[in-house]
């Protein structure tokens, strides 16, 4: 597999190559004269002399990431996560200081907080959707509790006199249990949506309401699966809409009176986790306006009305009148995942104390709080001159053109048994805390799979071709930046490599307590990484690694004859 892989790759290689060849001036003209003359032979090399060691990620920020986790997952491999989440709510500026007529009487149907999976739909039969369920890890039931928020997540903080954004880390869970208000939100009798919740593979289904039944057996919308809870009904008629005069009248006010929800996993040994994307999610009050015919106006509740719940077989009520309303919260506001992880000692172990000398025979890449990254220089180490090692000026002095260059990552298949493999891995300038100009240069795209996207820079984990093949290894092309290095005399600057969620991400966030030693300054990671739990061990690529399993550096290049 490993001679196909090689083939293939060299061949793509060359055209990949060409098509970089016009992001520098300079080789694009060389190698216009090269193809016409044949003045070249192609020639490849790889190097084993390459530094890689393990490092401590620790507590993270963890406020306003894209992406974020909620559940409970054992990895066989690097230990247990939970994660609990908080989140604010917003509501519809064009709908804000909403008017509950009091000349009505307002009875709720329902409330449904609701929050899609990553899916993809794999086929549709009869106008119902299948779909596969994305970023859920575990298949046990979780203990899902939702509560008011009692902290308010302001936007800046006040001990820099609010000039700074304010900051929030993983660690901070026992904060916002304190300041939980009140019982239980998501207390419905259906037991999959709290003390047993699971995810569920169907599509949502939304129904059309009518004056009637309020919700008919009529389909008006098919939607992907999502999460969907029921909230209690008599907190949101008092909150909302009961609010005090001014509560709704914009977000500024709505968020200081009602802080939000937070969202608890009771601890277990076992459970699910999901990463989701709360910015999609909303809370949906469905709500009825009754107006009462009588000689005093109108009443109060009359013992007539009965209204909508999704678990009855309600009778119509005898009103006059009958007005079906809703009223839309999103989860668009501050948010904080708090991610609680108990660490396997093996990996604890590992992470403990990295060679930083030779590098580590195992790299361990982990995501979320108290991970790990791996730390890699290049052509070896020689940081009192800016990253120039003698391989490095060797390969200066011969002149060559870079076609292609790339670092492949083998995976240890046998540690990582029965253990949840990222999708993607992320390396990037960690001197400068930025991307590298290979990943700035790409421009693929993948709509339908967005953490695909910018294939040709890779770092996408390749499976054995089987029915649930496992990983082999991971591919990134730095063919730019090993150019710079040798034709533009850039600087061989420290890199970083991370698991990532989202390839398009690239800010970063802070750690807690920085990192200082003598070969590691580290304050802060790729938010990216924190919203992947998951994590991978790889081979470096000391003289104990198997020769085909080590970490390598492989150049293509052109040199006169």
């Amino acid at each position: 597999m490993n001679n196909k892989l090689a083939f293939k790759f060299f061949f793509i290689t060359v055209i990949i190559g060409v098509l970089f060849a016009s992001c520098d001036k300079d080789f694009n003209d060389i190698g216009t004269d090269v193809i016409g003359d044949n003045h070249f032979d192609f020639e490849n090399i790889t190097t084993s002399s390459v530094v890689a060691f393990n490092q401590a990620t620790n507590i993270v920020q963890s406020n306003n990431l894209p992406v974020n986790s909620l559940g409970i997952y054992n990895n066989p491999v690097f230990g247990k996560t939970k994660a609990n989440f908080v989140t604010q709510l917003s509501i519809d500026v064009a709908n804000s200081n909403p008017t509950f007529d009091p000349a009505f009487f307002i009875a709720i149907d329902s409330v449904v907080l609701s929050v899609p999976y990553f899916s993809r739909k794999v086929s549709v039969t009869n106008s119902v959707g299948t779909y596969e369920l994305d970023s859920i890890q575990g298949t046990s039931p979780i203990n899902l509790k939702v509560f008011e928020s009692g902290y308010f997540l302001t936007d800046l903080d006040p001990s820099t006199d609010f000039q700074e954004s304010q900051l929030f880390y993983s660690d901070e869970n026992n904060r916002f249990d304190a300041a939980k208000v009140g019982n239980l939100l998501n207390n419905s009798t259906n037991e999959k949506e709290n003390v047993a919740f699971v995810p569920s593979v169907k599509e949502y289904v939304q129904y059309k309401r009518d004056n009637v039944l309020n919700f008919t057996e009529e389909v008006d919308k098919r939607l992907s699966p999502r999460m969907s809870l029921h909230l209690n009904k008599d907190f949101f008629l008092s909150k909302i809409i009961n609010a005090p005069d001014g509560k709704l009248f914009n977000n500024d006010a709505f968020r200081k009176y009602f802080r939000g929800l937070y969202f608890q996993v009771a601890d277990a040994e076992v459970g699910q986790l999901m990463n989701l994307d709360f910015t999609k999610g909303d809370v949906t009050v469905y709500y009825n306006e009754y107006a009462h015919e009588n000689a005093d106006g109108l009443s109060s509740t009359p013992e007539t009305i009965v209204y909508f719940d999704h678990d009855k077989d309600e009778t119509t009520p005898e009103i006059a009148q009958k007005i079906l309303k809703t009223y839309i919260m999103t989860m668009t506001g501050n948010t904080v995942n708090l991610l609680e992880q108990t660490n396997n000692p093996n990996f604890s172990n590992a992470i403990a104390n990295p060679n930083s000398i030779i590098g580590d025979e195992k790299l361990y890449l982990k995501g979320g709080a108290q991970g790990a990254m791996t730390i890699i220089d290049l052509f070896g180490r020689n940081e009192a001159n800016k990253g120039v090692t003698a391989e490095l000026e060797d390969i200066k002095n011969q002149g060559w053109l870079i076609n292609d260059a790339s670092l492949t990552f083998f995976i240890d298949q046998t540690s990582m048994i029965g253990a949840a493999e990222p999708q993607r891995i992320y390396l990037y300038d960690l001197t400068n805390k930025r991307p590298l100009y290979d990943y700035s240069t790409d421009g693929s795209k993948n709509v339908k799979y967005p953490i695909l996207s910018k294939s040709v820079f890779g770092g996408i984990l390749e499976k054995e071709e089987v029915t649930d093949g496992r990983g082999i290894q991971y591919k990134i092309r730095i063919t730019n930046h090993i150019r710079n290095l040798i034709r533009n005399d850039s600087t061989n600057v420290r890199l970083g490599l991370v698991v990532t969620q989202s390839i398009n991400e690239i800010r970063n966030v802070r750690l807690k307590t920085p990192i200082s030693t003598e070969f590691v300054s580290l304050d802060r990671i790729p938010a990216a990484s924190v919203m992947n739990p998951f994590g991978t061990i790889l081979w470096g690529n000391t003289p104990n690694v198997p020769e085909n399993k080590k970490l390598k550096l492989e150049i293509y290049y052109t040199k006169p004859n």
